[in-house]
């Protein structure tokens, strides 16, 4: 049999062994990430067409990353104790409600509040989702669940953009009374999206019955050892979070600047990466069961950097936006292979604090770097972020490398019994 076959069936037996209350999550996430797809393309343009000028959207935008980073810590808390599902669904009901709102009322504190709430709602989700994922599988499909939820969030983004280029063009060829001016029919792009997150509700609403854990800090609590391996995991998360501000908000500008390049184009670049990383994504697991997790995503990110470098230095539009492909490849297509190590090497009770870490620390990475990046490039151009960049990742690959390379990952302790780590094929549901 030949490697692609091989990998081909067995990522085929991986999916089909993924057990019932993880395929309804996929499900859920595909639902929520097409409706922020549409987002992505329309809501600054909804606010342009409102009136709002560009200061005040930058506005908009930071309160969601703030919004996420306020909830990142008490999410978790809330996952352990009032169990991973319920954390789920009352995260897409705030992000669905919060998207609504804003794409409703054009008053300026609605807006504000709700992108913030937004921020909110896509914490819970974030946080719950990969201790969800973990505790409803089996090592044996857990890399390739992992893979495949990285993928699907992917995939929906590019149907939420094309989504939202093309209703508002849809509705503005309807004819006479039907026809609306650009606002509503950029809202009503926007409703649709909105609609399809409250949607997302609906797929673990469906497992009622499921019985989860309640991790006590007195049943579960972790050694200093462990709580220990939070370091490196935050560390990893800040710098890979800083990396990514200096350069990934501003790859349209980049793109449109040095290559006087078109919004198609852009748009054409932008979803063309996220199938490719998709892909890549796909083939992840095969990779890491021949190499091991660790080595395997390291090795990804490693081999991202020459492309960061080409990024800063090539003047060739066509070797820019292959290196722009690569890089997003390697580094993203690492992301789900650096999440299922990371379950696999906490415990149960520090699963949700430390995806609550990572997506505060990120954000605060992001956050502080996107906003020196812009005084970069007016100063000293496009170039230095993308150099900088690759030692920031450089350092965070190594760091994390050294710090988990001699550790064996096995099951957690306390583990839970094999009825609540989704061994039976429909994760823990009552009879």
């Amino acid at each position: 049999m030949s490697r692609v076959r091989a990998a081909w069936v067995d990522y085929r037996d991986a999916v089909a062994a993924f057990s019932r209350p993880a395929r309804l999550f996929l499900l859920t996430e595909l639902l929520a990430w097409i409706c922020h797809g549409v987002f992505a393309v329309v809501f600054n343009l909804y606010l342009l067409e409102g009136g709002y000028r560009e200061s005040f959207i930058g506005r908009a935008v930071s309160l969601n990353g703030l919004g996420m980073a306020l909830a990142a810590l008490p999410a978790g808390w809330l996952a352990d104790r009032w169990g991973r599902r319920r954390c789920l669904i009352l995260g897409a009901a705030v992000d669905a409600g919060a998207q609504l709102a804003r794409a409703t009322f054009l008053h300026p504190g609605a807006i504000l509040a709700g992108s913030l709430l937004s921020g909110v709602g896509q914490a819970l989700l974030a946080i719950a989702a990969a201790p969800y994922l973990t505790e409803h599988s089996t090592p044996r499909e857990r890399t390739h669940l992992f893979s495949t939820f990285f993928a699907v969030t992917l995939l929906a983004g590019v149907v939420g953009s094309v989504l939202g280029g093309e209703i508002p063009v849809a509705l503005r060829s309807l004819h006479g009374a039907w026809r609306p001016d650009a606002l509503h029919a950029f809202r009503g792009a926007l409703w649709a999206g909105g609609a399809l997150n409250a949607a997302a509700c609906l797929p673990l609403l469906g497992l009622a019955g499921m019985v989860e854990p309640v991790l006590s800090h007195a049943r579960v609590a972790a050694d200093a050892h462990a709580h220990r391996r939070l370091v490196p995991i935050g560390l990893n998360a800040f710098l890979i979070g800083a990396g990514a501000g200096l350069v990934i908000p501003f790859m349209n500008l980049y793109f449109a600047r040095r290559f006087a390049c078109t919004s198609a184009q852009i748009g054409l670049y932008f979803s063309l990466a996220a199938v490719f990383t998709a892909i890549a994504s796909l083939l992840g697991p095969a990779l890491a069961r021949h190499f091991g997790m660790l080595r395997t995503a390291v090795a990804a990110q490693l081999l991202s950097l020459p492309f960061l470098v080409t990024l800063g230095a090539e003047q060739q539009l066509a070797v820019a936006v292959a290196a722009f492909w690569m890089r997003a490849s390697l580094m993203q297509a690492s992301t789900p292979l650096v999440q299922a190590f990371v379950m696999e090497a906490l415990p149960v009770s520090l699963r949700a604090r430390s995806t609550s870490l990572i997506t505060l620390v990120w954000n605060v990475g992001w956050a502080t770097s996107a906003t020196l990046s812009g005084l970069i490039i007016q100063r000293l151009g496009y170039d230095v972020p993308f150099y900088i960049t690759a030692g920031l990742y450089a350092l965070a690959a190594s760091v994390f490398y050294a710090s988990f390379r001699g550790m064996p990952v096995g099951p957690p302790a306390p583990a839970l019994p094999e009825s609540l780590e989704g061994r039976h094929g429909e994760g823990p549901l009552t009879e």
